[in-house]
Formats: C-alpha cells, structure tokens, sequence
C-alpha cells in the first residue's frame, strides 16, 4: 500500500496516522498546463473552511540540463524573508540533507524535466492553514525517476518541511519552478480542502 494513496481510493495525508475517508477531501481547484507552457501556478481566494489543504501534482519543467528541478512555493504573494525549510533526500545511493532560514520562498520536492523526459509527482500538506494565532507548516513528499543519471544526476524521493513564518491564514498558492522558466504541457496540480484531521 502506497503511504499516500491507498488500493481503495482513500487518501491518507502523511504522518498523520489515521486513515481518512476519501469524503474528508473535497477538491477547491486543478489545473492541467497546456501546450505553452506555464511560467507558475496560482490558486487564489481559497476559502477559510477546512482544517488543512492538500496539492496534489504530477509535474516537469523546462530546465534543459538536469533530469530534476525543485518547485518553489509563495503564499499570500510573501516575498519576503519570511521562509524556512528543512529537507531530506535519497537517490538510492545517498542521502543529503540540509536546513536554510531567511528564504523569500518555500521548497517543494523535486519534479522532472526536459532534459530527463520524466514527470515527478508529489503530494503537500499545508497543515492548519487557516489558523491565525500560529507559524505555518507546508510538508512535502515527491519523487522523479530519471532511468539513469542526467547531468550527473539521478532519480530521487525527498521530504521538504517549509515553515511560514507568518500567523496570516493563507488565502493565495503560487507554485514556480527553481531552476527552469517553466512548468511544460500536461503538468497537472490539484488542491483539496481537508475537512478534519
């Protein structure tokens, strides 16, 4: 059983332990990337009423020389050095970690590329979102499998933890990539409403 999806349709958001019915997921919005490409992703006046939200993608971007790129993460337009994340990650000979403060932007997980003809897929939890009298959560689980190395890189899973540093509720999600100037065609992304956990 996957530790995100399960064989009956049910999604388990991560490290929370109990399985939820797949009726305490209700979809606030999607969007498929078409034949131009996309410079970023936008949800905006995402609605106050649900305990937790979920993105769930399935992604590549136009970086032309690595096989993988990180997806970055503002919210509420916050540009600011308002960000901090930590991260782990394993390419099924190594792992790396690593801690950065002060950011004007969150990470994600890895996606695919151009140069790697590979789509990544992840999930994210954006935990208590709405919550005004707290700093907010954003965990990230995603992989990219790359059949090999490209630009002297392989495939790789990861776990991003990304903290807000803000107690406004996040009302707005934009999505970039790090590296490349674009997500490509058919990159998908959809975000849910968690209505308790």
């Amino acid at each position: 059983m996957s530790p995100i999806l399960d064989s009956i349709g049910s999604v388990k958001a991560f490290g929370w332990g109990a399985l939820l019915s797949s009726t305490a997921f209700e979809s606030i919005a999607t969007t498929t990337v078409g034949s131009g490409g996309a410079a970023n992703i936008e949800f905006t006046s995402i609605p106050a009423t649900y305990t937790h939200l979920q993105i769930r993608s399935l992604a590549q971007t136009n970086r032309s020389s690595i096989g993988r790129d990180i997806v970055n993460i503002n919210v509420n337009s916050d540009t600011g050095s308002n960000y901090a994340r930590h991260y782990l990650s394993g390419d099924g000979a190594s792992a790396v970690r690593g801690n950065s403060a002060s950011l004007t932007k969150g990470e994600l997980t890895e996606v695919g590329t151009t140069a790697g003809a590979s789509f990544g897929a992840f999930v994210v939890d954006l935990l208590d979102y709405a919550n005004t009298n707290k700093y907010k959560t954003i965990r990230s689980l995603g992989g990219v499998d790359v059949n090999g190395t490209v630009g002297g890189y392989g495939g790789t899973i990861s776990l991003y933890s990304t903290l807000w540093q803000s107690t406004s509720a996040i009302t707005s999600i934009k999505l970039a990539p790090l590296n490349g100037t674009q997500f490509n065609q058919y990159s998908h992304f959809a975000l849910y409403g968690i209505k308790g956990a």
